[in-house]
């Protein structure tokens, strides 16, 4: 988890170009820039966990498609799906990590840096629900997907959004530092 932070992060210092680096000097700024860079990391994060939810909404789109005969089991296939997509919106809509002057809650440069920790967390579950969703596909396909497997991975799309909701209560200051 760390590594994919410290990756994203020394990117995009590495891209600075030399008037950006030479500004760095400047008292204040140095704070300032790496906080817009810890945003900016954050911001890259979950636009990679947006395109890998992207690829189980597609996928639950085909197991859709599988199920169509079991009105019951499209259905909770459609339940999931919304569930889902609602996921994805919050993460592309997350809160930035942005505090003004005057605002009342201050985003700290270690908030972001516990917040990224939290999405790398987050996207390593991404790809854990792709591989589940993969697997369903596989069952569907056999003609051997059960309700009691949607139920199981509904659960898992539940505990991911309660997770994400827990990230959203640190970027609004609501939650203890003990979360993570």
């Amino acid at each position: 988890m760390a590594e994919l932070n410290d990756t994203v992060t020394s990117k995009m210092k590495g891209d600075m170009g030399l008037f950006e680096r030479i500004k760095l000097y400047i008292p204040g700024y140095k704070g300032y820039k790496e906080k817009n860079l810890r945003r900016d990391a954050d911001r890259a994060v979950r636009a990679e966990l947006s395109r890998a939810i992207q690829g189980s909404k597609m996928d639950l789109c085909e197991i859709q498609k599988g199920v169509i005969n079991d009105f019951d089991m499209m259905m909770d296939v459609e339940r999931i799906r919304t569930k889902v997509d609602r996921y994805d919106v919050d993460v592309k809509k997350a809160v930035n990590g942005y505090s003004g002057f005057h605002d009342s809650v201050k985003i700290l440069e270690k908030d972001l840096d516990r917040v990224m920790e939290w999405d790398a967390k987050i996207l390593e579950d991404i790809h854990a629900l792709r591989e589940a969703t993969e697997n369903i596909l596989d069952a569907v396909d056999e003609g051997t997907v059960q309700r009691k497997d949607l139920r199981k991975y509904e659960r898992c799309v539940d505990d991911m959004i309660e997770a994400y909701n827990e990230r959203e209560a640190i970027m609004k200051g609501f939650q203890a530092e003990e979360a993570i």
